[in-house]
Parts: C-alpha cells; sequence; structure tokens
C-alpha cells in the first residue's frame, strides 16, 4: 500500500484540470491518497500512519512553506505543484527541501505519476535502509545486553586469534580487564598442557565445533585455572570464517568436588582390594622372613670357621710347625662339618630370593602409592600400557585364585591425560571383571580368564578388558553406565564405579562401549584419542 497526502486549496484554482489527485490515482489501486488544506492536517496525516509522499500546492503560500520547512529535515519527499511552472518558484522550492517541482500546466497529469512513483521508490529504500540500520544497532545492543548479563565467560577472537571481545566473567576468571585482554593473543592465556590444546587454533583452522570439553587456563601470576570450554567459528556475511568464540566456565569447585568423589572411591576400592594386596605382601614376606632365621644359622656357622681360621693364622705366626698342623686339622674338620661350599651356594640363593621377594613388596607398595595418590588435575603426557599395567598389578593378587591374567599390549604412543583417573578407570573394570568370575565360577574350583589388550586405533588408542564372567543381561546395558545402577548384592557395590568410569573416558574425549550377553562374559572397550604433535605445542 502507497500513502500519499495532497496539499492543496479546499477550493483549486479555476484551469487545473485534471486535479492532483486524478493524475495520482493513475498509480493504481494501491495508492491511498488523503487530501488535505493546510501544514498541520498533513502533519497529522503523517504522524497517524507512514506516509510515502507528500504532493503540495504552491498557490497556499505560507502553508506551502511550512510543509517544506516540516520535513526538509528528514521524513517523507516533498513534491511542489507549481501553475505557472516559473524557474525562479522552482529554485526557491529546492532550496526549501522539495524533492522536485511539477509545473501544474497542460500535460502534467501524465508526469506526476512518474515522478511520484519515483520518489516513492527512492524513499522506501531510504527508509528500509533506515530501517534496517536501526534492527542492526538494536540487535547488536541486544547482543551486548546478552553478553554482559551471561553467567558463562565469553571470549571472541579473530582470524588471527586476537582477542576481540570478552564479557565481565571472561574478565573475572583471566584476571584482566577488557580493554587489557584486547588484542592479545589467545595462547597468553590458554597455556595449560592437555589433550584439549589447540582448541581455537583447531577451530580457526579446521571450522572444527567444541562442545564442553574440559581444558585449563593460565592466568597472568600462574595460576592455572580449569574451564569447560565450548568453540565455535564465526562466519561473515559471505561465508567467509573471520573468527572464532570461546564459551567456558571456572570448574575449580567442580573439580574439587569431583576429585573428592574420585579419591573417595579409589580408596574404596583399595579396600576392597585389601586382603588381596595384604596376601600378596605376605608371601614374599613370608620367605624373606624364613631366610633370615637360615642365614641367621648359616652366619653363625661361618663365625666358627672363621675362629678356627684366625686360630690358624696364629699358629702360622708362631713358626711352630706342630700348632700349624693342629690347626690346619682343625679347621679341615670344621669345614666338612658346616660344608662351607653348600653353605655359600645356599647362602647366596636365600639373599637372591630375598632380594626379589623385597622387589615385589616395593613394586606392589609404589603401585599402591600411585594408584592412591591425589591427582593435581593437570594432564601430564603418560604411557596407557604401564597405566593399566600397574593397575592390573594391583588387582591381580586379588584375583588371580579365580582367573587368568592374559596380557596382550600394543606398541602405544604416550598421550596427554590424567593418568591417576585412568588407573581408576582400569581398577573399576578389572574388579567388575573379577566379580563377574566370581560370581560365574563359584566354589567350582574352575578358574576365568581376563584378557587385557590395548592398540592404536583410528587415530586414538584402544584399551579392552575382557571377561569370561557372567555377562550383562540385555536390559541392563543401558543403563550399566547410570549413577548409583548396580547388579550386585546390597553392600557389594555404590552403583558409582562404571558411571565415574564412563564421566573419566569422557572428560579425556574418548568413549566406554561394553559387549556382554548373559554366559557369554563382557568386553569393555576404552578409546582414548591421540592428539596430533601440532597440537600439543602448549598453545590453544
Amino acid at each position: 500500500m502507497v500513502r500519499i497526502v495532497v496539499v492543496q486549496p479546499a477550493e483549486p484554482a479555476p484551469g487545473r484540470s485534471p486535479g492532483a489527485v486524478e493524475a495520482l490515482e493513475r498509480l493504481g489501486t494501491e495508492a491511498a491518497i488523503d487530501v488535505v488544506a493546510d501544514a498541520e492536517a498533513c502533519a497529522a496525516r503523517c504522524r497517524a500512519a507512514e506516509v510515502d509522499l507528500v504532493v503540495v500546492d504552491h498557490a497556499l503560500g505560507l502553508e506551502c512553506d511550512r510543509v517544506l520547512d516540516a520535513y526538509r529535515c528528514g521524513g517523507p519527499p516533498v513534491v511542489v505543484l507549481d501553475a505557472e511552472g516559473d524557474d525562479e518558484t522552482a529554485l526557491e522550492a529546492f532550496r526549501r527541501g522539495a524533492a522536485d517541482c511539477v509545473s501544474a500546466k497542460a500535460g502534467y497529469a501524465d508526469v506526476l505519476p512518474v515522478i511520484a512513483a519515483e520518489q516513492i521508490r527512492r524513499w522506501r529504500a531510504i527508509r528500509d535502509r533506515g530501517s534496517a540500520e536501526r534492527r542492526i544497532r538494536d540487535l547488536e545492543r541486544t547482543n551486548e545486553n546478552i553478553l554482559q548479563n551471561m553467567n558463562s565467560a565469553v571470549l571472541v577472537v579473530d582470524a588471527e586469534a586476537r582477542i576481540t571481545s570478552c564479557n565481565p566473567p571472561a574478565e573475572d576468571i583471566l584476571g584482566r580487564r577488557a580493554h587489557e585482554l584486547r588484542g592479545q593473543s589467545v595462547s597468553d592465556w590458554f597455556k595449560a598442557a592437555g589433550s584439549e590444546i589447540g582448541l581455537v587454533t583447531r577451530t580457526l583452522r579446521e571450522e572444527v565445533r567444541f562442545k564442553g570439553t574440559e581444558s585449563a587456563i593460565t592466568r597472568a601470576d600462574g595460576t592455572v585455572v580449569p574451564i569447560g570450554i565450548s568453540c565455535a567459528p564465526i562466519f561473515d556475511t559471505d561465508g567467509a570464517k573471520c573468527g572464532a568464540v570461546a564459551i567456558f566456565q571456572d570448574l575449580s569447585e567442580i573439580s574439587q568436588l569431583r576429585n573428592q568423589v574420585l579419591q573417595t572411591e579409589k580408596m574404596a576400592s583399595i579396600g576392597q582390594l585389601a586382603a588381596g594386596v595384604a596376601h600378596e605382601i605376605n608371601n614374599p614376606m613370608g620367605f624373606i622372613h624364613a631366610n633370615l632365621f637360615q642365614m641367621a644359622e648359616y652366619l653363625a656357622d661361618l663365625r666358627r670357621v672363621w675362629r678356627d681360621l684366625e686360630a690358624l693364622q696364629k699358629a702360622i705366626a708362631r713358626g711352630s710347625a706342630q700348632d700349624v698342623s693342629r690347626a690346619a686339622e682343625g679347621l679341615a674338620a670344621l669345614a666338612d662339618e658346616v660344608d662351607v661350599p653348600f653353605l655359600l651356594t645356599d647362602l647366596e640363593t636365600a639373599i637372591r630370593e630375598s632380594q626379589e621377594g623385597s622387589e615385589r613388596i616395593r613394586h606392589i607398595v609404589q603401585d599402591l602409592r600411585d594408584f592412591s595418590h591425589h591427582e593435581t588435575g593437570e594432564r601430564v603426557l603418560a604411557n596407557v600400557n604401564q597405566c593399566l599395567d600397574s593397575t592390573a598389578n594391583i588387582v591381580w593378587p586379588m584375583m588371580k585364585h579365580l582367573a587368568v591374567l592374559e596380557k596382550d599390549y600394543g606398541d602405544v604412543p604416550s598421550i596427554y591425560c590424567l593418568p591417576m583417573q585412568l588407573k581408576q578407570v582400569f581398577m573399576n573394570l578389572l574388579v567388575n571383571a573379577f566379580q563377574a568370575i566370581e560370581e560365574s565360577v563359584g566354589q567350582s574350583g574352575e578358574t576365568g580368564r581376563i584378557r587385557l589388550q590395548s592398540g592404536v586405533r583410528d587415530g586414538g588408542i584402544r584399551i579392552s578388558v575382557s571377561d569370561t564372567g557372567v555377562g550383562i543381561a540385555p536390559e541392563n546395558l543401558d543403563r550399566i553406565f547410570d549413577p548409583f545402577f548396580t547388579t550386585k548384592k546390597v553392600g557389594s557395590g555404590t552403583g558409582l564405579g562404571l558411571s565415574t568410569s564412563y564421566s573419566i573416558v569422557r572428560r579425556h574425549g574418548g568413549t566406554l562401549t561394553v559387549e556382554s550377553g548373559v554366559g557369554q562374559g563382557t568386553t569393555f572397550h576404552v578409546f582414548l584419542p591421540r592428539e596430533r604433535e601440532a597440537d600439543l605445542d602448549g598453545s590453544l
């Protein structure tokens, strides 16, 4: 709909045929034309509705000037009708802000609709552009308000990974105000080593998105702040990548609570293994203890030999052949009595066995100490095979009377991870495997089998823990990773082991899956992605 206001005298001058209204009606039925007699009425019409064009008759004199003055600095275009078609009148109208001046002589009825249509087209283009600009400004203000009032920290970087804007939560986490952060490289803050290194860089380079990944920020004072971060690329109107946005939250309190839960679960696991570990330590301690008693007896016999040897030395010093002969005979008789060659050989064996036993105890204690160690939360480069094997060494004393342990470790690269947390995962899987076999074989005297495998798969590392236990019922497979869900007897499990393991693996960017059937055993697969060397350079 086109709306036009025509301002003309109530009684048009004679000789103007057809009138302005009749001429403008040639624009079609979409043109709504209001006729008023003065500037005030024209202004009222413009306030009441959006007007596309004002046509004013120069014969109105002062009222015509008022109309021109009203809209010279903004508003719909004004076209002046001049009965005389005088150049001076037209020039004056243009000076006062008229969009055009049309002679009201014969033939103007054909000209006026064309001029009106062109002016309306121009005005609508200007108005639409202004409306779009206003909408953009409103949208920018709205976005800014949302950004500033979000609880999560937001950081925007350009294509060169320089910080362009941030909100107050980001300022608080980074420890700097927005004006201090602008223009700085994001790598100045995202320095903590870990498997998520390079998230923003990868987002910029590869246009990939990351959601809810755990990482860390190193503040200017060296404080490492654990965060949960999501990244996404930003594109301009032409579809070209122009930057990235990172949304993150401080996970310090959550990490502390989570670490407490993990430590509690870990110590509970050690409690379950205490009897087996004590038995495993008791065996080498038993033969070390027995060997020490035997070696004490051997030492007493050696002291007797040494006394006779000293007597022989003294006889030789005195130079008495008779004394020397008598001392030599006594030493030879004693040597035969205590069987010195056997004594020395057996003593050597006892010492070696005791060394092996003490080394076994040392390894068990070291593995337990490493497993119970409270982790700092910072990712380090670690070998997954070592994590798996040291955990198996702790668990194995509990299960070796019921199962055979098979190890098939592949050549896997070290990865950035939280090794203590991965050991917790392996501990939970091994304990579950043992309990499944224990339930399966019972008191039958049979033995099950637990198989540990590792290898490189699909750009990462896959670890499998398989058992020949009772298996998992199909209706429970979708629930085993739910918190507090357990199929064990009351008092035998909290239902947090697999849930905790699932969360740990997810925080490493990996997956924990299961294959099982009733009576067919169970296999858990842990997949851990391996970050590329280009992403391990300390920059994000």
